[in-house]
């Protein structure tokens, strides 16, 4: 993302060179959902773009190698900010769909373990949520927590011993079901927006080169067992490596204490 004096330095005709450098026809993708002609659309895509030349290299592709650490930014306020991140299936990991239904039993949801242990039951934060991050090389797991220096030790206690929990039992078979019916409505409800659909469609075509229906998604989601959520969470534990950065004024011995 860089820094405030990076971006300050920033001139028009760097973003000038980057865009010439990066934005070319070998790179492209174009992804259409809705109610088309699809021969219209060739010969307005020919017309549009069919004189455009051009060849960007390939980007170095980026595979950090994750430790666990702990990040504390000072910041004087009333809020203390959580995030932690864990190694999680990336998006052609065969195991994907599982690490999908753990994230939504996790955090993904507002009967979800976060939701209910953090702030439900505790009243430990303003919002607090997990969702899985990635691309083609590497995936992760990641959470967020809102709350206040007072109560940040005791959040990020319980953020832990949830994980811990996790890693130990994995889900039950109530909430498979629940995760289960959770993502696939939100599959089906998303596909009904051409806008989500045309998403859907380039993301898949970029990361696995084809085309997943949504009932293949379904599908997918619906074959999901307890024993491969807890054969995921073998492959990547929730606690080794994991990650914490917290953004406000609390120190690491206020915040971490003997939690990790």
């Amino acid at each position: 993302m860089g820094t405030s004096e990076s971006v300050q330095k920033l001139q028009k005709q760097d973003l000038r060179n980057f865009w010439k450098a990066r934005y070319q026809p070998n790179n492209v993708l174009f992804s259409i959902a809705g109610k088309f002609d699809w021969d219209h659309v060739v010969e307005q895509v020919q017309a549009l773009f069919g004189d455009w030349s051009g060849h960007a290299s390939l980007s170095p592709e980026q595979r950090p190698v994750p430790t666990a650490s702990i990040a504390l930014e000072h910041q004087d306020g009333k809020q203390e900010h959580l995030g932690l991140m864990f190694p999680f299936p990336h998006y052609t990991d065969p195991d994907y769909y599982a690490a999908m239904v753990t994230s939504e039993v996790l955090g993904g949801n507002m009967a979800s373990r976060l939701f209910v242990e953090v702030r439900e039951r505790r009243g430990l934060v303003y919002g607090v949520s997990a969702g899985l991050a990635g691309n083609k090389n590497i995936g992760a797991m990641r959470i967020y927590a809102g709350t206040t220096p007072e109560q940040g030790r005791e959040c990020l206690e319980v953020i832990v011993n949830e994980l811990r929990k996790l890693e130990q039992d994995g889900i039950t078979s109530d909430e498979l079901a629940r995760a289960k019916v959770q993502l696939k409505s939100e599959n089906v409800m998303r596909g009904e927006g051409s806008g989500a659909r045309m998403g859907a469609l380039a993301h898949s075509w970029w990361y696995e080169r084809k085309l997943r229906t949504i009932q293949e998604v379904k599908a997918a989601i619906d074959a999901v067992t307890e024993g491969q959520v807890l054969a995921v969470l073998r492959r990547f534990s929730p606690l080794n490596p994991l990650t914490v950065a917290a953004i406000g004024p609390l120190d690491r011995d206020q915040l971490i204490g003997n939690t990790l």
